[in-house]
């Protein structure tokens, strides 16, 4: 499955290598930290008024200072025009947690959409699941945590973790699905109705 990898101005953890059907997008700042990886992008995009290596080979996107996106959401609309549905999001996290809270609401928004996103934190992935069952992938002992983030998900039930949950609700306002583990390499997550964010140990 093709994938559209967004870089942001965030702290960068992990790693990942494009295939030749894959898109790379620069978002703003995340450009320098390409450049510091050695890594190149096939877009670049943002307001690149702080920029501090060059992109004048690069194809590029301009937007203004002032703008109601930020520019990793203008990214992901970007990639999603170009036909990709599968993204994968770093330097979304760390720094000013305003855009780390912007880009989990984005794992929302790409959601609802039809889309995979996955926001890759430090030690942890982040992505979100509606009206649906997953087999959750991890190693024994690693830590997951499953929030209801966009209002009430109700028929949430986890099966084969250290804390197991059957057909209950889980509301926004308390987190009753923090700190969870898996006892084996998987376990199972159900959501009836809602969306659930899911914060994954790797």
């Amino acid at each position: 499955m093709k994938t559209c990898y967004i870089i942001g101005a965030g702290d960068f953890f992990g790693d990942f290598i494009p295939e030749r059907d894959d898109l790379v997008i620069a978002a703003d700042g995340g450009y320098d930290t390409l450049c510091d990886l050695g890594r190149g992008c096939d877009i670049l995009l943002g307001d690149m008024d702080s920029l501090k290596n060059d992109a004048s080979k690069k194809e590029k996107i301009l937007f203004p200072i002032e703008k109601d996106e930020t520019d990793m959401f203008l990214a992901y609309k970007e990639g999603k025009k170009r036909g990709y549905s599968t993204f994968r999001l770093y330097g979304g996290v760390g720094g000013r947690i305003d855009h780390t809270f912007a880009n989990i609401s984005l794992l929302i928004y790409g959601k609802k959409a039809g889309d995979i996103i996955t926001l890759v934190a430090d030690g942890y992935e982040i992505f979100a699941i509606k009206d649906e069952k997953i087999t959750l992938s991890g190693k024994r002992g690693a830590t997951f945590s499953v929030f209801a983030f966009d209002g009430a998900a109700k028929g949430v039930s986890v099966r084969g973790a250290k804390y197991a949950a059957e057909d209950i609700t889980l509301k926004p306002d308390f987190p009753l699905g923090v700190s969870n583990s898996f006892t084996d390499s998987k376990c199972e997550i159900e959501v009836d109705k809602g969306i659930l964010i899911i914060m994954r140990e790797i």
